[in-house]
């Protein structure tokens, strides 16, 4: 199965869907997506630019966050 983002880029009031398409489908898929002018990205695409987005100095530091963690897990 090959997951899918698919969105219209000329359109910016379309709504986003996510599809499990399978692996013998995906081909004509693309086809379609190409076709109407759709925009497409995988599960992968969307986490690497989500994750490219983040900013790489975060906020705190990772003493704080494990104080957090165990405030939240201990009550502490």
């Amino acid at each position: 199965m090959q997951t899918a983002t698919i969105n219209n880029a000329n359109n910016p009031s379309t709504q986003g869907v996510y599809l499990n398409v399978p692996m013998s489908d995906w081909s004509l898929l693309k086809e379609l997506i190409r076709k109407f002018g759709w925009q497409s990205e995988t599960r992968e695409q969307l986490l690497d630019r989500f994750i490219a987005s983040r900013p790489q100095q975060p906020p705190l530091t990772e003493q704080e966050i494990m104080d957090e963690v165990s405030a939240v897990r201990y009550g502490m």
